[in-house]
């Protein structure tokens, strides 16, 4: 018996279903009947007497395969950029400060040459916002990076995300310098100063010891964060962490929709936070986005002596990066319960939320209390499951007030910026 499978077919359901196939194929075929159906042949094939066990079994010999095409993979790969990476990180730099698109359609001129002069698969040449050589090259760099570096393990790409006590890294953008890719507020011909797609809120800054509280929409405007989340674990998420940031950062969020500068590039914001960060040198933010990296191979499925064996096929290792999965905060639940699958009914599952994510690292032990603080003090909507923080930018907003209250309890001083109302509460 020989079976190929693609990387996304080494399930104990696929590779039953092919097993019951070919069985029915062999039984047809044969004047004589085995005894037992295709469930017994699953059973003796994976050596078990019970069938749930036998597809545990075969569950578990995907994961080792998939493991050891993972250890394959090369490691510590630079990043081979010619940019400067400390730079665009904190926010600044051409790619930041520039307005234009990396990659557009000509599709997208909408309206045709009555709306355009020119109409071009190629943003140099637009009316509006011309895109300069220095931010094409580099947008065409980062395209052909993302098409490489999915088959190795990136090195950190800087000295300052390398030291992250938090294992937790976050980027915070406040402008979108890019149109036709629907994501954001700029449009072809009204670009300059537009936010990125909303979906958290800023809590507050601090700056020279002075403390700016939840400035309000009406001055942070559209704000957009997301971050990635690793453990102690040498599993395929914590391997492929930096590729995660790359595709986070610079391929998903700046190539594709523009996002760039930090938060506090804006003038009407107080404090110096990067754009990009370990989550302890962020301001504090209601809640981000999340990406995790998962392995993909192809596998090879043989049976020997009459035991099935699943193999992984050698150099078709490769990475994706999806929306974390993890669990929404519930207080009596921590590590002790998940190992002991007491009280898991509890749990509800979260979907692209950085704080859920942490959370599910935390109870399968993968982190620890120390890291979560730095998680929880930064992302104050960590513990927060009484509230939509994911939808709701009304309770967005009330999570960062409570949050703020709840630090700042004693005599303080609120500030407001120079010559600009932020709005901010006195008490």
């Amino acid at each position: 018996m020989e079976i190929d499978l693609d990387p996304a077919s080494c399930t104990s359901k696929s590779i039953t279903n092919k097993i019951k196939d070919m069985y029915a194929d062999k039984d047809a075929e044969s004047e004589c009947k085995c005894k037992g159906g295709s469930k017994r042949e699953i059973r003796a094939l994976t050596g078990n007497d019970d069938y749930d066990a036998a597809l545990q079994t075969i569950r578990d010999m995907c994961a080792d395969a998939l493991t050891k095409a993972a250890n394959e993979a090369d490691s510590g790969s630079s990043w081979g950029l010619d940019f400067d990476l400390n730079d665009y990180f904190r926010g600044k730099g051409f790619l930041n400060s520039e307005t234009g698109n990396f990659q557009q359609t000509a599709d997208k001129f909408k309206g045709g040459h009555d709306s355009y002069i020119t109409i071009s698969d190629d943003p140099r040449n637009n009316d509006h916002y011309k895109t300069t050589e220095q931010s094409y090259a580099a947008g065409e760099a980062v395209n052909e990076f993302y098409t490489n570096m999915t088959k190795v393990y990136l090195d950190v790409p800087t000295t300052d995300l390398g030291s992250c006590e938090s294992t937790t890294v976050m980027c915070c953008w406040g402008r979108d310098r890019q149109y036709f890719d629907g994501n954001g507020g700029c449009k072809a011909k009204d670009c300059a100063n537009e936010n990125p797609g909303d979906n958290t809120d800023l809590c507050w800054t601090e700056d020279g010891g002075e403390l700016y509280p939840y400035p309000g929409d009406g001055v942070e405007k559209d704000l957009h964060c997301h971050g990635i989340s690793w453990g102690s674990d040498d599993d395929i998420n914590t391997k492929g962490k930096w590729n995660s940031l790359f595709y986070v950062s610079l391929y998903d969020h700046m190539y594709e929709r523009g996002y760039v500068e930090a938060i506090t590039n804006d003038a009407k914001i107080a404090g110096a936070h990067p754009m990009c960060g370990c989550i302890e040198d962020m301001a504090p933010v209601a809640r981000a986005d999340c990406q995790e990296a998962v392995g993909k191979s192809e596998y090879k499925i043989t049976a020997v002596d009459n035991l099935l064996h699943v193999d992984h096929v050698s150099e078709t290792f490769y990475l994706e990066f999806e929306s974390c999965q993890g669990y929404e905060y519930q207080a009596n639940v921590g590590p002790d319960d998940y190992e002991t699958e007491l009280n898991l009914g509890e749990l509800k599952a979260t979907s692209n939320d950085l704080a859920g994510f942490v959370y599910k690292q935390y109870l399968e032990g993968k982190i620890t209390d120390y890291e979560v603080g730095f998680v929880n003090a930064t992302l104050i909507g960590y513990s927060r499951s009484d509230l939509d923080l994911q939808n709701n930018d009304k309770q967005r907003e009330e999570a960062c007030e409570d949050a703020f209250r709840a630090k700042y309890s004693g005599d303080y001083v609120v500030r407001e910026l120079p010559e600009f109302d932020t709005d901010a509460i006195n008490v």
